[in-house]
């Protein structure tokens, strides 16, 4: 009997659908940020669509989402009957052939059926100049009503094209799709957004990563879904007999701090060395060769040979010349066997490969996996090294930007604005211990209160920046990882009198990026990000969970109407916001006090 999986299994992690046999009692409470998240979009949706609903003229239906499954089914099979323009929570009659269940938002009449259209809590449109977009008003979300906006492109979300894919077959399934390809989005921005999902945008690595397809949605949501039939098919078979193979195993992912799985699959991967999947940057196609050449962990990546990874990572076919040289003459010059190849010939000479003979140096199976594994090889000897950070090649000795007056700099936004911009103060010349300075706003966050808040911040800052100069003193700004920032600086300023004088600033030698001097320089085997490098140097937050998700619940607290709750959240935000600009300080001071003495990563 073929397993029914939802409109979700195409687009969640493949081990998520084997654990829904294997272990479903394991799960755990999502994190109280996704539980946020969750609860915003049901609100999200129960609030945008009853405005926009016309009078009672049978064009659009709503079913009643309280009533059961069986009963939503029969009614949407009878509006769809009746002809409905628009049917408002519907269910889909099951697909038993074909596995599938499915609860669209809306469904609307187009082109000789039906085209679906999910809501979603997020924006559906990125701004772009030289960009256009289709789109439908969310009053009357009709693709053949569509209209393209200049300014704004289609902000591609894979996760939501392939439940709109997902949707289309359940439709096919029942004679009831429109002719046309057609499924929208309405988020936040107040239209609905269209994806062609017979349309091929999306690309998709080979195995090596050397390749790149385009696809359409419904051909990866074909791919991805039928594949999930296979694990749970393979799952079930594994219940019945523990000797039958599952198809998937744990890899580490940007999903799974927020999957409900993660008390099955963290200590999987902690086991041991760790997994390969836990040093950073690793992406799937890396993860799966590495692993069809049983290099499961850590270790076994730290023992690759580098500098045939290196080679490959600069575009030297290692494979073809190992083959070249199989049976040649061993003393003859490696230039010999591929004359043309003269950029390739130069970086194997200078790597020491000179003659035929020396290619023997080389791994072949190293020389199998993508151009990643060089980084990932450098990344595993740090992570299974003694040291919490090593010099990168070619780094002898470090160079830490330091100044007489520092003021380290961070910034706390939502969706609506920046809130705040905190500031430590430290001048290395006075004596003393540094300053924390905050600028923020607790009201309602607007433009002109984002306004207020920046103008007090940028004032105050450039004040700093003058005296120091002034008095001789050399002055520097640090932030970890400036995109965030710089963006934020740039937008608020842009047609403003501080325009010119922002950017004087951020593309000074005086605004320093210190994730780009820690991260150019040391390799740890860990994420770079500001809570995982600034433990390495003692620092720890007051806050307990610090991070971004748990503050943006934080801050909604902190501009809710519960008046202790909201003074509890404040604290909190200005106690998490100190504790990230303490850290950038943290980590200056440790690079400054202790780098020196760390070695240069293993290149052998």
């Amino acid at each position: 009997m073929t397993a029914i999986l939802g409109s979700y299994a195409a687009k969640q992690c493949p081990v998520v659908a084997q654990n829904n046999v294997l272990c479903p009692e394991q799960l755990l409470p999502f994190p109280e940020a996704v539980q946020r998240r969750i609860a915003q979009g049901i609100v999200f949706e129960d609030e945008v669509l009853p405005p926009l609903r016309p009078a009672e003229d049978g064009e659009w239906v709503v079913i009643d989402k309280t009533a059961p499954t069986p009963a939503r089914e029969r009614a949407t099979v009878r509006a769809i009957e009746d002809g409905a323009r628009i049917i408002e929570g519907g269910v889909l009659p099951r697909d038993e052939s074909g596995g599938r269940s499915g609860w669209p938002d809306l469904l609307v009449a187009h082109a000789g059926g039906y085209v679906p259209v999910d809501i979603k809590h997020h924006r559906t449109l990125s701004d772009d100049p030289e960009g256009a977009a289709l789109v439908s008003g969310i009053e009357d979300p009709d693709p053949g009503k569509a209209r393209e906006i200049d300014g704004f492109t289609l902000r591609r979300h894979r996760g939501d094209a392939l439940q709109l894919a997902h949707y289309r077959r359940m439709l096919e399934a029942i004679g009831q799709a429109s002719d046309s390809s057609w499924g929208g989005i309405l988020g936040t921005d107040d239209v609905v957004s269209w994806y062609d999902l017979d349309a091929e945008i999306w690309t998709t690595p080979a195995k090596t990563n050397r390749k790149r397809a385009r696809r359409t949605t419904m051909e990866i949501y074909d791919f991805e879904f039928g594949f999930r039939q296979d694990i749970v098919a393979a799952a079930q078979r594994h219940q019945e007999d523990p000797g039958g193979e599952l198809l998937v195993e744990p890899m580490r992912s940007g999903e799974c701090g927020a999957c409900k799985y993660r008390g099955v699959c963290d200590p999987i991967l902690e086991e041991g060395d760790g997994d390969a999947s836990l040093l950073p940057g690793i992406q799937y196609q890396l993860w799966r060769a590495m692993r069809d050449q049983g290099i499961r962990s850590r270790s076994d990546v730290a023992q690759l040979h580098y500098p045939t990874a290196l080679l490959v990572a600069n575009g030297v076919d290692v494979i073809d010349w190992l083959a070249r040289a199989d049976g040649a003459d061993p003393g003859i010059g490696v230039s010999e066997l591929w004359p043309a190849a003269t950029k390739q010939i130069e970086l194997l000479e200078s790597a020491g490969i000179r003659l035929t003979g020396d290619t023997r140096q080389l791994d072949p199976g190293t020389a199998l996996l993508a151009s990643g594994a060089a980084k990932a090889i450098l990344e595993a000897r740090a992570a299974t090294g003694e040291l919490h950070a090593y010099h990168r090649p070619g780094v002898e000795s470090a160079s830490v930007p330091r100044a007489d007056v520092e003021v380290d700099v961070d910034m706390e936004n939502t969706a609506d604005g920046v809130y705040l911009w905190g500031c430590l103060l430290t001048d290395r010349t006075a004596g003393g211990g540094p300053a924390y300075v905050p600028f923020h706003s607790w009201a309602p966050m607007g433009l002109e209160e984002e306004m207020d808040v920046f103008v007090r911040f940028w004032e105050w800052l450039s004040q700093i920046r003058k005296n120091a100069n002034r008095a001789g003193k050399s002055f520097a700004a640090y932030v970890w990882y400036e995109g965030a920032e710089n963006t934020q600086l740039r937008r608020i300023s842009a047609g403003t009198k501080w325009e010119d004088n922002v950017e004087n600033l951020i593309t000074s030698a005086e605004w320093v990026d210190l994730h780009r001097v820690f991260s150019s320089q040391f390799v740890t085997g860990l994420s770079n990000s500001l809570k995982v490098v600034a433990p390495m140097s003692g620092h720890a937050w007051a806050v307990d969970d610090p991070g971004g998700d748990l503050s943006m619940v934080r801050y909604e607290e902190a501009v809710g109407g519960d008046d202790r709750l909201a003074i509890e959240a404040q604290k909190w935000l200005l106690d998490y916001n100190r504790g990230d600009v303490e850290a950038t300080r943290s980590i200056r001071e440790w690079l400054d006090r202790e780098s020196a003495y760390w070695p240069v990563v293993s290149t052998g």
